[in-house]
């Protein structure tokens, strides 16, 4: 059986999901300090400013798409 025939882990994919933001949060604030502001603070700031609306917004499309099946 190859990859794509696979179901993911909604685990999974939610934890890929956090860390493609916190990424791209890291991206976006180290270009406007003008440095790498490194992983544990773009971690900590994400998850303090960002995390709520996040994991509301993932709740929601989880339900629309458990809905649509």
């Amino acid at each position: 059986m190859t990859l794509r025939y696979r179901k993911t882990n909604p685990l999974a994919e939610i934890e890929r999901s956090q860390l493609e933001e916190i990424e791209k949060y890291k991206w976006i604030e180290s270009e406007r300090m003008g440095y790498d502001i490194g992983w544990a603070r773009a971690e900590q700031e994400w998850l303090q400013k960002h995390f709520g609306p996040w994991k509301q917004a993932r709740w929601q499309r989880a339900v629309e798409e458990a809905l649509r099946n």
